[in-house]
């Protein structure tokens, strides 16, 4: 099987330290440890950021690829994210998606007590945006 089509999220950071997770299919539990994993590594890679620039980390989360289907698990691995990177993120900007996806990532937010620091945007353009 690919390992690219059971893998759940895809982290990578521009020139400007913006930590980009894309979330791709779906969430459900069969890809949970590999999303556990994934979040533990996004979340080392913004305490290092952090680290070496001595400045909060801006954090995009791409829901274009996620169909909005999740677990429990998979949801409180999220909050889990958002609760460990508080206080290293300095925001987060979550675009794409339908109305069904975003509205999972804002009950993530609320849970995760993060609705000051993230914000939900219609499209990658309007997030930048407001990161900026």
């Amino acid at each position: 099987m690919d390992n690219h089509t059971n893998n759940p999220i895809e982290i990578k950071v521009n020139d400007n330290n913006i930590v980009n997770i894309a979330i791709i299919g779906d969430l459900l539990d069969d890809k949970i440890e590999k999303l556990t994993s994934s979040l533990y590594e996004a979340t080392q890679i913004i305490r290092d950021i952090y680290s070496n620039t001595h400045k909060r980390v801006k954090v995009m989360i791409d829901l274009s690829n996620f169909n909005g289907k999740y677990t429990v698990k998979s949801f409180n691995a999220w909050v889990n994210f958002a609760d460990n990177t508080k206080q290293y993120a300095e925001k987060s900007a979550v675009f794409g998606g339908s109305n069904i996806e975003k509205m999972a990532a804002e009950m993530v937010i609320t849970v995760a007590g993060r609705t000051d620091s993230i914000k939900i945007f219609r499209t990658k353009e309007e997030a930048l945006v407001w990161l900026k």
